[in-house]
């Protein structure tokens, strides 16, 4: 591995690491100079185990924005980092933990995200996670 290999990835990482961090603040509306303006976000398995996509670094944004209101707390926990050959792509084991405010049900779940980087931001990210969780996280009993 190249030395500018490495200093990619880790720059990749730190990237990541800061759009969680924003998002485990309540802060995901400050992403934006992370995220490319073409990034593509996949969630195969989102609400009601229909597809969910955004297409463009402002749609992702405006979906977060939808999103976070229901969680009266929210945070992402990077668990391993898994590089790729591709020093612009990574695969990350992570966990979230949370709380729904119209439920008061706990949010506990575990991710698969694969990222991929252009120019130090991320241009894709697919996420998969178990959507039983969500499922009963929101339902009322």
């Amino acid at each position: 591995m190249s030395l500018e290999d490495s200093q990619k990835r880790s720059s990749n990482q730190k990237t990541v690491e800061a759009v969680f961090e924003l998002m485990s603040s309540a802060r995901s509306s400050e992403a934006g100079p992370y995220l490319a303006e073409d990034l593509y976000f996949e969630l195969p398995y989102g609400p009601g185990a229909k597809a969910v996509e955004a297409r463009g670094k402002s749609s992702f944004l405006e979906m977060n924005a939808k999103t976070w209101p229901a969680f009266r707390h929210f945070a992402l926990n990077i668990i391993e980092i898994h590089e790729m050959l591709d020093p612009d792509k990574l695969i990350l084991e992570y966990r979230s933990e949370g709380e729904i405010i119209s439920t008061g049900k706990p949010y506990n779940n575990r991710y698969i995200g694969i990222f991929g980087f252009e120019n130090g931001l991320i241009r894709e990210w697919h996420e998969f996670h178990n959507p039983d969780v969500p499922a009963e996280a929101f339902k009322k009993d």
